[in-house]
């Protein structure tokens, strides 16, 4: 085990720990050691460390698990599961005669030969680059989400931990935000959940390798599928949405949307509290009208202008914030006409999205009776995009949009003054 110690040793350099700090971050995480099993396991004087211990040191030091036990030839694809069986098997070694040692060099010596791997290759002491570490806040958002899921799942820790395997993951200390799992292991975790949709998945994991700024529905009031719809209208170049029953949401008043709520019985958005939708609204509205706001090409029937959900006012109000909006340069308002309509979809609303990156595909989205339902599949996609296409073709144009708002808010005001 020298070669560990020597690793050991220098990443504990490199990436500026000491001792000590380990010893209370590992123990913290439910896997107690102290400072001096540290110094021992640094100096080469204990060489027995089980396999949790090892697990925990890597993810502390960001190093995998076969690096840091002198491993550096292991197969893509199959990279944890190489580096467990590598170290599992550098710690049954441990204690053996030197003669017993002899006997092992020789089988894997002969084993590398045939399988044409170099003979005995000189592990590189170079340590690998580490991301840097999660901050205390972003632990906490992390764990918030993952909690949340596993309720959802209805799994207890003691589950998890025992799907996932023993040492694997301290599931209590992650969701404390104590901790941070590595990507690979919140890969394992959303899947165990049931995460399936990939912008979800990617979601989640954006946040466990800390690669962005948290953002106002990071919150974990706020569901997954909801805070992954808002992460997308933030990347987003174009959006594209059509509406059947209400305005479009990132067009509404928020008295309208508390209506629009309240109309759809969802007056307590199943997740969190009418207000709080409102403000979710809101926000998503002050990213399109910013300087760098997306495109956004919106279409909704003309059956919405009618139906009186709630007070005039409040539908007046509605209607002067959809002419201001019609008159904005990067939103394209669109109404499907009551009368000899064109084309009328077989589908309900439903928003697409595009984005800059040439490599980040096209996503559509379903918006279902209780949740979004996030869709990837490439057919499916274009079926969407041909039928906002269609729509495109025979709704109003711009001139005639404002048209038939500024009638619809005439008829209104008429209907007040009498």
């Amino acid at each position: 085990m020298a070669k560990f110690a020597e690793r050991l040793d220098l990443a504990l350099a490199k990436r500026g720990f000491t001792g000590a700090q380990v010893a209370a971050a590992l123990t913290e995480a439910g896997i107690p050691i102290t400072r001096a099993y540290v110094s021992q396991l640094r100096t080469g004087k204990q060489t027995n460390p089980t396999l949790q211990v090892l697990r925990a040191l890597a993810a502390c030091l960001q190093v995998s698990v076969g690096w840091l036990v002198g491993e550096d030839h292991v197969e893509a694809g199959t990279v944890e599961d190489l580096q467990l069986r590598a170290a599992g098997i550098g710690l049954s070694a441990s204690g053996l005669s030197e003669s017993s040692l002899s006997v092992l060099r020789g089988v894997i010596e002969l084993a590398r030969k045939a399988e044409d791997l170099p003979a005995d290759p000189e592990p590189a002491m170079e340590i690998p680059d580490a991301a840097a570490p999660l901050e205390e806040s972003v632990r906490r958002a992390l764990g918030e989400r993952l909690h949340s899921l596993r309720l959802a799942a209805q799994l207890s820790p003691e589950k998890v931990e025992a799907v996932l395997g023993k040492g694997a993951i301290a599931v209590e200390a992650v969701e404390q935000g104590r901790i941070a799992p590595a990507p690979a292991t919140v890969e394992r975790l959303l899947t165990l959940y049931g995460v399936t949709a990939m912008p979800a998945r990617e979601y989640v994991l954006s946040i466990a390798r800390g690669e962005r700024e948290l953002e106002w529905y990071d919150s974990s009031n706020f569901p997954v599928w909801l805070a992954t719809t808002c992460s997308i209208d933030s990347r987003a170049s174009v959006i594209r949405t059509y509406h059947t029953h209400f305005v479009p949401p990132l067009l509404q008043t928020e008295d309208y949307a508390l209506a629009a709520i309240a109309a759809a019985d969802m007056g307590s958005f199943r997740h969190t509290t009418a207000d709080s939708a409102v403000d979710i609204l809101a926000a998503r509205q002050r990213l399109i009208l910013g300087p760098n706001g997306p495109v956004v090409w919106a279409v909704m029937d003309e059956g919405v202008l009618l139906r009186s959900i709630t007070e005039t006012p409040v539908l007046l109000d509605q209607l002067n914030r959809l002419i201001e909006f019609a008159k904005r340069p990067n939103i394209s308002l669109h109404i499907v006409p009551m009368e000899d309509p064109a084309y009328v979809p077989r589908t309900g609303p439903f928003t697409l999205w595009r984005f800059d990156e040439a490599f980040e595909p096209d996503i559509a989205c379903a918006h279902a009776l209780e949740a979004d339902e996030l869709i990837t599949d490439a057919v499916q996609v274009e079926a969407y995009h041909q039928a906002f296409t269609k729509l495109s073709v025979t709704t109003t144009t711009r001139d005639e949009t404002l048209e038939t708002l500024c009638a619809h808010r005439d008829r209104l005001a008429r209907a007040v003054g009498n």
